[in-house]
């Protein structure tokens, strides 16, 4: 499974989407108080959300950093419901842009709504979205 693309939307930016960072906050409380049980049932249900949200159907792990800002890693599959982790595919599988003079790769942090815009019609021009379609050829 590959990384295509990741973003990060900084925690100070609540406004942009309070459902979203709710979620996500909520998400990670369960992670920290080690339950795995319902961290699982809203890590699902923040990925739906995001994908929904950002109109990315492909598959989606969310992370959050110590300072609690939300990560998104869009990979090239489709969504399977299960619940995702970056230690799934590991750091090292980010884009070789990500990846600073210092040879550690860090996910650029969205700044404003343009960004954000940029950023999703990056990743859509990637026709990412469309190459894993099933064709039906049983006609």
């Amino acid at each position: 499974m590959k990384v295509t693309a990741a973003f990060a939307l900084p925690h100070d930016h609540y406004d942009w989407n309070q459902g979203l960072y709710q979620l996500a906050m909520v998400t990670r409380n369960c992670l920290a108080n080690n339950d795995h049980e319902n961290f699982r049932k809203y890590n699902v249900m923040l990925c739906n959300y995001a994908r929904e949200l950002f109109k990315i159907p492909n598959l989606m792990i969310i992370e959050w950093k110590p300072s609690n800002d939300i990560m998104l890693i869009v990979l090239d599959g489709t969504p399977d419901g299960c619940c995702h982790t970056a230690y799934d595919i590991g750091y090292h599988h980010l884009p070789e842009e990500y990846k600073g003079e210092d040879g550690k790769y860090s996910i650029p942090l969205i700044h404003s709504q343009e960004e954000l815009d940029d950023t999703l019609a990056h990743i859509h021009s990637m026709n990412i979205l469309h190459k894993l379609e099933v064709t039906d050829d049983d006609d």
